[in-house]
């Protein structure tokens, strides 16, 4: 039993490390901040907090 978790522990660590490596014909370079335009504003801020409002109000809409 120990042996296989031990196994399975070692296997687990080397396809993470595999998978945290970069890929080698990929430019990396240094991610850009966020532009703070109408449509990125409206995609990333507004509509994740009417979303969750609106979940929000179901839950306590669905529990009465």
């Amino acid at each position: 039993m120990l042996k296989k978790s031990g196994i399975f522990t070692f296997l687990l660590f080397v396809s993470a490390l595999a998978m945290a490596q970069a890929p080698s014909g990929i430019p990396t370079g240094e991610p850009e901040p966020l532009e703070l335009n109408l449509v990125n504003i409206i995609v990333f801020i507004v509509l994740p907090v009417i979303i969750v409002i609106l979940y929000i109000y179901w839950r306590r809409k669905k529990r009465r």
